[in-house]
């Protein structure tokens, strides 16, 4: 954790640095899936019917600006307070054993998965919709820019359950790193428009129970439902899943045309 440097100093560096890896890296992704692959991984493609465009990647990258600034803020106040000594963060993981550093990691994805549910949920309520969430779902073909495409307040309120982990539970730095990169990847997973998990993962336990890119394209295309960020497990729970996810996760490219998983025209 880089400590050097006045608050804005550390906000600019954290952002230029960070930000400019994660176009970099949805660019090349983008590249490689949605350009090179197309007709090469067209079996993988999850529904047909709609084409993100140009337009929709530019406010893509506009709102992943704002969300990647906002991202870069919440770092440099975690790192400010850990300067200042009242967090409960650590720099030495040599008194934490290997299973003790995993369950770090587990913990804090459950709660990660946790919060996002919540706030997610709350965020589809009719009454917020429209001044926040409706940013993300301007994008109904989610490609690999969709991934960060948030309105600010939607931003901080994913990214701030963070805050009272570094604040109440003794936790090592370097695992919010790996945290941080378990994140990226699932949410760039999620929103890859092509689903690449083998078709038994569906059926197999404890894999049936994780998100993929069918289940979190189905949010985008059915609006309501699959509100989970790494796993099944509190839309099972409280009966938010959208039904037939598990018959388009098999069916894949033509899944958007069968019965239960329809495109929304006007989304």
């Amino acid at each position: 954790m880089d400590l050097q440097g006045s608050p804005l100093e550390i906000f600019v560096r954290s952002y230029v640095t960070q930000g400019a890896g994660f176009v970099v890296l949805l660019t090349l992704i983008f590249l490689i899936v949605w350009k090179w692959g197309a007709r090469r991984f067209a079996g993988s493609r999850i529904h047909t019917r709609r084409h993100a465009d140009a337009k929709q990647i530019r406010s893509e990258l506009k709102h992943t600006l704002v969300t990647l600034a906002i991202g870069a803020a919440n770092a440099t106040g975690v790192v400010v307070l850990y300067g200042k000594g009242v967090t409960r963060l650590s720099a030495d993981v040599s008194g934490w054993s290997p299973l003790a550093l995993l369950g770090c990691v587990v913990g804090l994805v459950l709660f990660n998965d946790a919060w996002f549910y919540g706030w997610h949920r709350l965020l589809h309520h009719p009454k917020l919709f429209k001044y926040v969430h409706a940013v993300h779902h301007q994008s109904v073909d989610v490609n690999p820019f969709t991934s960060y495409s948030f309105h600010a307040v939607e931003a901080f309120l994913l990214g701030a359950w963070a805050v009272p982990m570094v604040m109440l539970v003794p936790l090592p730095i370097p695992i919010f790193g790996v945290v941080q990169l378990i994140g990226t990847g699932n949410n760039v997973m999620s929103h890859l428009g092509y689903e690449f998990l083998p078709r038994w993962f569906i059926k197999v336990p404890p894999f049936k129970w994780l998100n993929s890119a069918t289940f979190h394209s189905l949010h985008h295309t059915q609006f309501n439902g699959n509100y989970g960020l790494f796993t099944r497990f509190w839309d099972r729970l409280f009966g938010t899943e959208v039904p037939g996810y598990e018959q388009a996760f098999v069916e894949r490219g033509s899944a958007s045309e069968k019965p239960g998983v329809t495109v929304l025209a006007n989304e």
